[in-house]
């Protein structure tokens, strides 16, 4: 009788536990929450919200409404060809993104708008730049790291979902987290337990990253970003600081937010929110260098553009 009345009281508190929506994260060997796997943000939730929507969180009936308006739909850019990159990379087959049971119109959570703040001389530096890569073709310096196949946004931080390659794969051991994004195949190595950043002369292109535990939550800040001066819409900036937050909330989703705090681009912080799903994967090598076959055509086409204005002038 008695184990009787014990299973039954483990079995009404397994249902209250369930019932309160607690779940605990696997552990790795050391007792820290397991993160490890594959992961993706690919959804039509991107880090802005598009003029459809005025709030955060939408109807079900206006996120159906703007998913069957964009789903399997790829961008409308000019000049595209079919076979190229821009018609058949993209993976549009998904919805907006669900939060919390949710639908999200936005990364961006805070400001309440769901756009960047820029400053008023961060938004003329960026339409700068912008002109600017139309017309400079002088070097490859002149144009922006992900022509170069040097980095991209992807990995982060944040972490930032394009159109396509949204996946994510990590690694966890005792002290360190690796993080690789599909796109651009860029490797991100959050060491733990180290409380110190390199010197300020010290520059990377996706930052320095330590980190640390808050109960269940990996808690990542990134300093000491290298500043890209050219090419690059909205660059880090050198003194740009992001916090990230990482909680394991099911066996099949992390919950992730991040604040990035840079006073020389942004009026003020601004915080998003998003969840990465389990996805089986594989992650597929993303050979930019081997196939880039844009930019030596750019840089070629650019001196032919050169040996023109040459030949009019002799004329």
């Amino acid at each position: 009788m008695f184990w009787r009345v014990c299973l039954v009281i483990a079995c009404l508190s397994m249902a209250a536990s369930a019932a309160a929506g607690e779940y605990r994260a696997p552990r790795t060997a050391s007792g820290a929450p397991d993160l490890s796997g594959l992961w993706s943000n690919n959804s039509l939730t991107q880090l802005e919200r598009p003029d459809d929507f005025k709030s955060l969180v939408v109807s079900e009936q206006e996120a159906r409404t703007f998913e069957q308006k964009h789903r399997g739909q790829p961008p409308e850019i000019p000049n595209d060809v079919v076979g190229g990159a821009n018609s058949e990379w993209w993976e549009t087959d998904t919805g907006l993104a669900r939060i919390r049971g949710q639908a999200r119109s936005s990364w961006i959570v805070s400001p309440a708008d769901g756009q960047l703040p820029f400053t008023a001389q961060a938004k003329a530096a960026n339409k700068a730049r912008r002109e600017r890569r139309k017309t400079d073709f002088d070097n490859p310096e002149s144009r922006d790291r992900g022509e170069r196949c040097l980095a991209a946004e992807a990995a982060g931080p944040p972490m930032l979902n394009g159109g396509y390659d949204d996946n994510f794969m990590l690694v966890q051991t005792t002290d360190s987290v690796a993080i690789l994004a599909e796109y651009m195949h860029d490797v991100r190595i959050v060491r733990l337990g180290d409380a110190v950043h390199p010197p300020a002369s010290v520059r990377r292109l996706m930052g320095d990253s330590i980190g640390h535990w808050e109960g269940d939550t990996l808690v990542i800040e990134t300093t000491n970003f290298t500043r890209a001066e050219v090419g690059d819409d909205a660059p880090p900036g050198a003194d740009m600081t992001v916090i990230e937050r990482l909680t394991r909330i099911s066996p099949t989703e992390l919950f992730y937010e991040f604040q990035v705090h840079d006073p020389a681009e942004f009026i003020q912080p601004w915080r998003g929110e998003m969840v990465l799903r389990a996805t089986k994967g594989p992650i597929y090598e993303y050979a930019c260098h081997e196939g880039n076959y844009a930019l030596p055509s750019i840089l070629s086409a650019g001196r032919q553009a050169d040996a023109a204005k040459v030949a009019a002038v002799g004329k």
